[in-house]
């Protein structure tokens, strides 16, 4: 908008200069006429004018014309140049303000939350899911300092993220907790990029509140129930497991999400090769029966191993769930 008030006044400026060459040229042209009539006048009335007073006219007049000749063409040539300069303004103006309806369009639209952020700290511009989700007005959005929104214990590895912006890096699915009106905190995960030409930061999220509630409430089910569960990735990598699992095998959960099988000793830990292979390549679960020894005794269990799958089908991961047989 700055960029469009300043194109206005450069036009403005532009065309009050061929206003006043234009009065300048008319003038000059109209002084040449009566200059000229004068001298005609003068000649047949009065013809004893004096030499002087003739050579006098005759360097005048031509003077004149010259210089509303070339006042006119030096309008012309500006005239020209400000011409093409305001197209070259008009264009950029459009172009402006249809971006401005674009975004202005798009950001009441989107699903996604979305905000533009400033340098100090306040956000610029705001979604109207982002306004509806926080339940803020978009006039306190815009008016409060972001970092009072967010989560006191969120609030440094935010810093930090804004930092890593700033050198150039692009944040993707960064987490963290914003209050809404009401009190409660909605958890947000931000991709976000930083432009240092306009000075501001880019920045989308999805709420993953009910996502995580979801997640977590799962877990608590799985940690409470009587099986052993591990899920691991293509690479052999522990992605999920219960506390049962974790428990009989002498680790904390935390400990093991992460860590490959294949550095571990249990054979609790992941399922006999030939299993895995057969569910590979059936893609369907397989139940076999199996017999550890957990504190100087042996147990059976029950168990079968499952594939995961993507949504284009492809297996990402193997599952499986162990019971105690008594």
């Amino acid at each position: 908008m700055v960029l469009a008030l300043n194109d206005k006044k450069k036009t403005v400026e532009y065309f009050s200069s061929w206003q006043v060459q234009n009065k300048i040229t008319l003038i000059s042209l109209i002084a040449i006429l009566l200059l000229s009539a004068l001298f005609v006048a003068a000649a047949i009335i009065l013809p004893a004018i004096s030499t002087a007073q003739i050579i006098a006219f005759i360097i005048l007049i031509p003077a004149l014309a010259c210089f509303g000749i070339a006042t006119c063409h030096s309008s012309s040539l500006e005239l020209e140049k400000a011409r093409r300069d305001y197209d070259k303004m008009a264009q950029r103006l459009s172009e402006t303000e249809d971006s401005q309806i674009t975004l202005d369009r798009f950001f009441s639209i989107s699903n996604d939350l979305m905000a533009v952020a400033g340098k100090d700290g306040r956000l610029k511009k705001v979604s109207k899911s982002l306004v509806n989700t926080l339940g803020y007005s978009e006039e306190v959005l815009l008016s409060t300092p972001f970092f009072d929104f967010i989560h006191p214990e969120d609030r440094a590895s935010t810093r930090e993220n804004i930092k890593a912006l700033s050198l150039g890096l692009r944040s993707v699915d960064f987490v963290n907790r914003y209050q809404t009106a009401q009190g409660s905190y909605r958890t947000l995960s931000w991709s976000a990029v930083a432009d240092d030409e306009l000075g501001v930061r880019f920045a989308s999220a999805r709420d993953v509140t009910d996502e995580r509630n979801f997640r977590t409430r799962m877990q608590q089910i799985l940690d409470s129930a009587p099986f052993l569960l591990i899920v691991k990735d293509t690479e052999g990598v522990i992605t999920n497991c219960n506390d049962a699992f974790a428990g009989l095998v002498g680790f904390t959960r935390e400990s093991l999400l992460g860590k490959n099988v294949r550095l571990l000793t249990s054979p609790l830990h992941s399922a006999p090769p030939e299993k895995e292979q057969e569910v590979l390549r059936s893609r369907i679960p397989v139940t076999f029966d199996e017999v550890f020894a957990s504190k100087g005794a042996e147990e059976k269990y029950l168990s079968t191993v499952f594939p995961i799958l993507d949504q284009t089908g492809k297996i990402i991961s193997i599952g499986k769930v162990s019971v105690k047989v008594l």
